[in-house]
């Protein structure tokens, strides 16, 4: 896809304060918002070179090496009068378009400040500095209260719709099991708990009318490409006012770094077709054995997306996922709910930003497909 010139648009007007400065992220940053990183999120007890390979190898993919990277919407740090940078906000520029028209959108992740209260002013210019930028539209989806707070006051809102959850219990004692922390138990107790929770669910998928049954789909699942992406995504969502744009580079990157956060499981993309080879939908999720298995993506053609969820649902319960979850897609509320899933929120919040009251209204509508795939997931650090 060619690059969209949406506007003319006049570079970030960054703010300067008595106690520091907001500036835009260079790769000499690395080595100090690494250990700023590590302290706050407690990724280690300290910085090892190990560590500092992983680190720095992540903060230049994706701050600086990502297919949309563009000066103009950089990563921000805010540095005190010493030098020292306190405060870090990643930002991945990405294409959307809103009615047809192309317009830009900037995410943002990994929002950390240095936790001594003298440095609470770093936090309220970084994202004053960020929604002050060229962009069109500025999404966070990962965002704790105390950032949603920041954000609200900084002149952003809640897209509460898109901050919920989906989810279908597969294995219901398993996912109980797991839930109540099986490795904290002691082994004796987890061997004879498994085997009963076994035991339980496979009562449960072989019982009639159970919401835990499983037979095996009608449908074909095989390897989903960029390219097949691509064509669905553009057909299935095309009556949307607000979706995601891609092209075959940009959706590559995005399997590959996915594909390396091993820690939530085996990166899964799937076609599903019918008997004549037409295609259906799509899922991207992470199959996890005795785990929740995420869904990053879920696509269907119209009245498709229930053989689409079965068919997820039926290969992650045969590899022994205990749940599959992602977060809502407002136009699929009607098939989730009667396929058995359940709704909740995680903790985590969609908040957006943007000075078009109508590109507002179609998100906070549920006109808008905004995904995992579109969201923070892919800049986690792990």
């Amino acid at each position: 896809m060619a690059r969209w010139d949406v506007r003319d648009r006049a570079s970030r007007e960054l703010p300067r304060v008595e106690r520091g400065q907001v500036r835009p992220f260079v790769e000499e940053d690395i080595p100090q918002v690494a250990e700023l990183h590590r302290r706050v999120f407690g990724t280690g007890d300290h910085l090892t070179d190990q560590m500092q390979r992983s680190y720095a190898s992540y903060f230049r993919e994706i701050f600086l090496n990502n297919p949309w990277y563009d000066e103009e919407l950089s990563s921000l740090v805010y540095q005190d009068t010493d030098g020292a940078i306190v405060g870090f906000l990643g930002v991945m520029p990405r294409w959307m378009s809103f009615r047809g028209r192309p317009i830009q959108a900037a995410i943002s992740s990994q929002f950390i400040v240095e936790p001594d209260r003298r440095f609470t002013l770093a936090a309220v210019q970084l994202m004053k500095a960020f929604l002050s930028g060229p962009q069109d539209l500025s999404i966070a989806d990962e965002a704790s209260n105390t950032s949603r707070r920041l954000w609200e006051r900084a002149g952003g809102v809640t897209a509460r719709l898109y901050s919920l959850y989906w989810g279908r219990l597969l294995r219901p004692s398993q996912f109980v099991l797991a839930r109540v922390g099986k490795h904290r138990l002691p082994a004796p107790v987890v061997a004879t708990a498994q085997a009963v929770c076994r035991l339980l669910d496979g009562f449960a998928t072989r019982m009639p009318r159970s919401p835990f049954c499983q037979t095996p789909p009608e449908m074909a699942g095989e390897e989903l490409d960029a390219q097949t992406l691509l064509a669905g995504m553009a057909e299935f969502s095309r009556d949307r006012s607000v979706r995601a744009e891609y092209d075959e580079r940009s959706l590559q990157w995005l399997f590959e770094i996915l594909a390396q956060k091993a820690e939530h499981g085996v990166f899964q993309k799937v076609a599903v077709r019918n008997a004549a080879g037409a295609l259906l939908g799509w899922y991207l999720y992470y199959l996890k054995r005795g785990g929740i298995g995420e869904v990053l993506h879920l696509g269907a053609r119209e009245h498709s997306i229930t053989d689409v969820l079965d068919h997820l649902s039926y290969q992650a319960w045969r590899q022994g996922v205990v749940a599959v979850s992602g977060r809502l897609e407002p136009r699929f509320l009607q098939e989730l709910c009667s396929s058995s899933c359940v709704y909740h929120h995680r903790g985590m919040w969609v908040l957006v930003h943007a000075h078009d009251p109508d590109l507002l209204q179609s998100i906070h509508s549920g006109d808008a497909v905004l995904t995992r795939l579109e969201g923070e997931w892919c800049m986690r650090f792990k």
